[in-house]
């Protein structure tokens, strides 16, 4: 559509104007409801302009590709072929510790296995010489501490058969010189009696040579012709039983 333009005219009524179309002159157009005003969006970060490198040469990049391969460190890979040492260490240590425990064991299992063979092999003494030479202690015992003043030659000549050497010239020696002595002047009377007495141990095949010790608790009752009334003396008594044929005679004695 033609625009339209006003033309002042020459002569005519002042002020008043002709409307000429102008065929170059855009067409009026119709007035359009007003659009809704739109909400005003949060400004942006204005972005940072970036640098654009130049374009290295072909020998300057080859150049920085070995200098950062020179800068790396030198460490394998998590994926690495080469295998690593420590396992193998690892591995080692543990095989030799595993050797050492099983040739601990059997040196122990030997041990062990020795010590038995020989407490198996090692001659014993039989329940039976056991009883018996507890027996003869306990004979022997009570006639060789019980003695009197009046009769102590007869007393010492009766006991020494249960005794054996050097044993039996030491008590010989000792009753004539210490215990002989004190019983004639004082007219003692002494009488021992044997309450209990047990193997402490034993050794031997059961044959000559064999012996027993004997622990004994033996009481001795004392009077003199000052103090009639018995005087109670407790002694412990280690009695060393030697086997000579059937007999079981006195080859140490020792009293605490």
């Amino acid at each position: 559509m033609a625009g339209a333009r006003r033309r002042a005219s020459g002569a005519g009524e002042p002020g008043a104007s002709t409307l000429v179309l102008d065929p170059a002159a855009p067409a009026p157009t119709e007035a359009s409801e007003p659009a809704e005003p739109t909400q005003p969006t949060e400004p942006t970060q204005p972005t940072k302009p970036t640098k654009h490198s130049k374009v290295a040469e072909p020998g300057q990049a080859a150049k920085a590709d070995q200098v950062a391969k020179a800068a790396e460190p030198d460490t394998l890979s998590v994926g690495s072929e080469e295998p690593s040492p420590e396992p193998d260490q690892a591995r080692t240590r543990s095989a030799s510790a595993r050797l050492w425990v099983s040739a601990t064991g059997a040196t122990l299992a030997l041990a062990i296995l020795a010590v038995s063979l020989v407490y198996a092999l090692r001659p014993t003494v039989s329940d039976t010489d056991r009883t018996a030479a507890v027996g003869s202690a306990r004979t022997t015992l009570e006639s060789l501490l019980s003695y009197s003043g009046s009769s102590f030659d007869k007393h010492v000549g009766e006991v020494t058969p249960e005794l054996t050497s050097p044993f039996k010239d030491q008590f010989t020696k000792v009753a004539a010189t210490d215990i002989k002595p004190m019983a004639v002047k004082n007219d003692a009377t002494v009488q021992a009696k044997v309450y209990d007495a047990g193997v402490m141990d034993a050794t031997g095949d059961g044959g000559d040579g064999t012996t027993v010790r004997v622990m004994a608790f033996v009481n001795q009752a004392t009077t003199t012709t000052a103090q009639p009334t018995p005087a109670i003396d407790q002694n412990r008594v280690i009695a060393t039983m030697r086997k000579v044929g059937d007999r079981w005679l006195v080859s140490e004695l020792s009293a605490y």
